[in-house]
């Protein structure tokens, strides 16, 4: 008898694992936006077809690479700018350049963080003036505006100041570093659009989807902390979307190139994007969302 409920327990193990791993088109839909924003009509316009990605990590435009992708075909010139990146071990590439010139570290030796080497857990949510003390503040902007006035490009993509996407520090400090920079004048461009969720989908991907696995994990979940830390209900509201799905293939072929440490992090935020193939995935998903900062 307790080996027959043990092949029981093992085939209802497989059966949840199955069912988790082929999800429905239905269920992707469940996760989409259901909310409308004016399309970007800027970006169609602009005479210096230049901008540059400013993020923590590389792997954090992978909610803007459809709308860079789309960008580089149009005969922009786009360039990622990190703090930390990843490196193909067998094309000894990283994943940027895929959907336009390519990554380039913001710092050579990569030290931007107080104690980074002994935190527990750097992605949890810090109070914001305890944010300029953690990090190397002037050191990270003197690199900054170095490199994007070399570049001088019109636009800056990041992710939003506010939350960061999760309440992540690092995301936080560098995109509100690139507020500040822009609010003084010392770096030149025109426009910063920040990547953001949808209320809908920052509730049911973010809030409910991933904080499930984060508690069947037993980790803390971030964004929950973070919206009380910091008096806030999510991430800034977009007002632009960008149609996306010219450049579906190039954007599934991009979040696949990351090394499988990155994926797993890309795995909580971009539900089954694995298991689709571009064109279904990203009839979906065909939409890319921004607050713009002008």
């Amino acid at each position: 008898m307790n080996q027959i409920l043990s092949y029981i327990g093992i085939a209802m193990a497989v059966l949840i694992v199955s069912c988790e791993e082929t999800p429905t088109i239905e269920r992707l839909e469940s996760f989409m936006a259901t909310e409308n924003y004016p399309k970007d009509t800027y970006l169609d316009t602009v005479a210096n077809k230049k901008a540059l990605i400013v993020v923590a990590h590389d792997d954090d435009d992978c909610m803007i690479a459809g709308t860079v992708a789309q960008l580089t075909a149009n005969g922009w010139q786009i360039k990622q700018l990190s703090l930390v990146r990843h490196i193909d071990a067998n094309t000894g590439q990283n994943p940027a350049s895929i959907i336009c010139l390519g990554n380039e570290l913001i710092l050579e030796d990569g030290i931007y963080r107080h104690d980074l080497d002994t935190m527990k857990s750097p992605y949890l949510p810090i109070p914001y003036d305890e944010i300029d003390r953690q990090f190397l503040r002037e050191k990270v902007a003197n690199a900054l505006v170095q490199k994007i006035n070399a570049f001088q490009p019109s636009v800056i993509f990041t992710l939003d100041n506010q939350k960061g996407g999760y309440g992540h520090p690092e995301h936080i400090f560098i995109s509100q570093l690139v507020v500040d920079l822009f609010s003084t004048n010392e770096i030149d461009a025109e426009r910063i659009y920040q990547s953001v969720y949808t209320d809908h989908m920052e509730h049911t991907i973010v809030d409910t989807w991933l904080k499930e696995k984060m508690v069947r994990w037993g980790y803390p979940h971030a964004s929950d902390l973070a919206n009380e830390l910091y008096g806030i209900d999510g991430m800034p509201e977009p007002t632009v979307e960008v149609n996306i799905f010219s450049a579906a293939q190039t954007k599934m072929d991009y979040l696949r190139g990351y090394p499988e440490k990155a994926r797993k992090n890309l795995r909580k935020f971009i539900p089954y994007y694995e298991q689709f193939d571009a064109e279904i995935y990203f009839g979906v998903f065909d939409r890319e969302f921004f607050r713009v900062i002008e």
